[in-house]
């Protein structure tokens, strides 16, 4: 029980240190609430299902807040700084460290609701993956991180699955509709 309670302190840990910094907490905050109410509105007009859509949309916005609202990390600027630093860092797949994990699970939210919205797996992975190029390219351009292959890797991989599951749901409420049972 210890082990938990330790583990949920640094998180919250975590969440107030990210809100301490004023681009971070608007970028967390604020980007997300409007991307939710972008991505209701988008659904609406487009027929989409409106609840995923705004899930989606608040899944983009953490993803950009995470990303590119941060302030320079102190190793990132080490990288950045060396004077062979390359503009890219190319390194396969890792699930050593937290980073990477989370590096797995970053677009997987946005991915799975995306799918549940709009009924098109296909193009929810090429935006997830494209995005995430986009996001790798623009960080050492805004010096907000460093662009690493491996980010792109595991950005993609999950995003991959999420998009696998939305789609299984999909899949299943369609032959629930078939089966006469309660979706």
């Amino acid at each position: 029980m210890g082990d938990v309670m330790g583990s949920l302190g640094g998180l919250v840990d975590s969440a107030l240190y990210l809100l301490r910094t004023p681009s971070m907490a608007v970028g967390i905050v604020v980007g997300p609430v409007l991307l939710a109410a972008i991505g209701w509105w988008v659904a609406r007009r487009w027929g989409w299902r409106r609840a995923p859509g705004a899930l989606a949309g608040l899944g983009v916005g953490l993803v950009l807040g995470v990303t590119l609202s941060r302030q320079v990390p102190e190793w990132a600027s080490i990288y950045s700084g060396s004077e062979h630093a390359e503009f890219c860092t190319v390194r396969g797949f890792s699930f050593d460290l937290g980073n990477e994990m989370l590096n797995v699970l970053l677009f997987a939210p946005a991915a799975f609701f995306a799918v549940l919205a709009t009924g098109a797996a296909w193009q929810v992975l090429g935006a997830a993956i494209g995005l995430s190029a986009v996001i790798e390219l623009v960080q050492p351009l805004t010096e907000r991180g460093i662009c690493e292959t491996q980010d792109l890797l595991n950005n993609s991989l999950g995003a991959a699955i999420a998009v696998g599951l939305g789609a299984l749901v999909l899949a299943g409420e369609r032959a629930a509709r078939r089966s006469g049972a309660p979706v």
